[in-house]
């Protein structure tokens, strides 16, 4: 698992077009690997079924369709969680297609979720907007939250994440 996440986090940090700076997107490798996951335990859920033996049950079957679900919700991801910031906002995109948008003014609540892994942005409105840890272009998203939203709406701890994410360098092309 160590060795998946370091990829992971290597590809985050890929050199980007300048273009191509204000986009919150994941790296190729989610997609790699809701793939292969997927492949990998539907795979054995057919296998299991087609060959089988005293431990294939209908609950192990629908365990491993279980993680082939997951597998399928880690592509959604990839394909419908992209974002883009500007100095006026965040245009986002849900993991059931829709999208939104909010102005960092209006946003009365910031904070990390480390059990998700995501930054939950909440506007005056109830709009919720969840920025996954794992994509690319963060670094940007910090800057432009610390710079425009009011300081009272970002809770403590998520400050200083921000603040650590802010200053590293996303490379450019």
């Amino acid at each position: 698992m160590s060795l998946v996440m370091g990829w992971l986090a290597r590809n985050r940090l890929k050199s980007r077009p300048q273009a191509d700076a204000k986009k919150l997107v994941h790296p190729a490798s989610t997609l790699g690997i809701g793939i292969a996951g997927f492949v990998f335990f539907a795979g054995i859920a057919v296998l299991s079924n087609v060959y089988r033996n005293s431990t294939t049950t209908w609950w192990t079957t629908a365990g491993f369709l279980g993680f082939a679900l997951m597998a399928v919700i880690t592509i959604a991801e990839y394909f419908l969680a992209r974002h883009e910031v500007s100095e006026s906002g965040i245009n986002y995109g849900t993991l059931l297609g829709r999208r939104g948008e909010m102005r960092w003014s209006e946003l009365e609540q910031v904070r990390y979720s480390p059990l998700l892994n995501w930054f939950r942005l909440k506007s005056r409105t109830g709009q919720v907007a969840h920025i996954s840890e794992m994509l690319i272009g963060l670094p940007e998203f910090a800057r432009l939250v610390l710079q425009h939203v009011p300081p009272n709406s970002i809770e403590p701890s998520t400050k200083f994440l921000l603040e650590d994410l802010a200053n590293r360098i996303q490379p450019q092309l």
